[in-house]
């Protein structure tokens, strides 16, 4: 039974794996062309860009895991290969923090002198952010390093030689500083710019409540498109950071909770990607020329069109 789950979750580990690099790679691709034929730097589209290849290397970390653990009977944690890992996850978090910040600045109506400072200034300040989320990144995967990993490692080679239990190797690999400083912060201004965008988009509401419109007007259709790719994401990140923690902490390997937990894994940077895809008529429509079969699941109207800026 063991062997037919390992086969059964490498398949569907790969499926995952093959349909969010086919997502993400859609996402660079027309991004990035998009950018070359306009011959500048759209700032909506660099944060697109820069999140599928960051997410490229999240998917690949991810299944090269998966596969090493398949053909081998313990799953070794290299040193560097943690830290890049830590590293990966870290932008990605940013990253995607900063694309809500966009939603936010680029569709809310809120009237406040820095809200209106940040909407002037947009496009300027995007490559200031990922710029930022590459430096933080980086600085909390040294501090990383030279504080917890020395510990971790003990923990882990304690492990393999059946001495110990994964709780403490979890303490030190995500130690609660680290998941503080590196999950919190990101986290908490996630959450602070989607409690905007809902607070616009209800002060928007009582604004139209007795016009013919309703939802059909642009603005509040932005917000409600807005507001589905970023409670998605919530949901994704927050059941990818579950499985990630039960997948380290759990002492029954290779059952079927241990593989459903390593699934969860694989199923973020994959499926926002897709979401992503489904709000943008832009991409679906070359989603429907690279892959003329899934003409009838891009169907609908756009979203997030809005959000397009230089």
């Amino acid at each position: 039974m063991t062997e037919l789950l390992l086969i059964i979750q490498l398949i569907f580990g790969l499926v995952q794996f093959l349909v969010g690099i086919m997502a993400n790679a859609i996402i660079v691709i027309v991004n990035g062309l998009e950018c070359i034929k306009r011959k500048s730097i759209i700032s909506y589209n660099f944060l697109l860009t820069c999140l599928g290849i960051f997410r490229i290397f999240l998917l690949m970390l991810i299944f090269a895991t998966q596969v090493v653990f398949f053909f081998a009977l313990e799953l070794y944690v290299d040193h560097r290969s943690f830290i890049f890992f830590f590293f990966i996850n870290e932008v990605n978090l940013w990253l995607t923090t900063y694309l809500c910040v966009f939603y936010c600045i680029k569709i809310a109506n809120i009237v406040c002198p820095i809200f209106v400072w940040l909407k002037m200034r947009l496009s300027r300040l995007v490559p200031w952010w990922i710029l930022g989320s590459l430096l933080f990144s980086s600085a909390i995967s040294i501090c990383h390093n030279s504080m917890y990993w020395s510990k971790a490692r003990e923990e882990l080679r304690r492990i393999l030689v059946g001495n110990a239990t994964t709780q403490f190797l979890f303490q030190y690999m995500f130690p609660v500083p680290i998941l503080v400083v590196g999950l919190a912060i990101p986290l908490c201004v996630f959450n602070a710019a989607s409690f905007l965008l809902i607070y616009s988009l209800c002060r928007h509401i009582r604004q139209i409540k007795n016009t013919a419109t309703g939802f059909r007007d642009p603005r509040t259709a932005a917000h409600i498109r807005a507001l589905k790719s970023v409670f998605s994401f919530l949901i994704l990140y927050i059941s990818y950071h579950v499985g990630v923690i039960l997948y380290a902490s759990y002492s029954s390997k290779r059952d079927f909770w241990w593989f459903f937990c390593f699934s969860i894994t694989l199923l973020y940077p994959s499926g926002h990607s897709i979401i992503l895809i489904l709000g943008d008529s832009k991409l679906k429509h070359y989603t429907r020329k690279f892959l003329p079969s899934a003409k009838c699941f891009l169907r609908g109207g756009s979203a997030l069109d809005s959000t397009q800026t230089k």
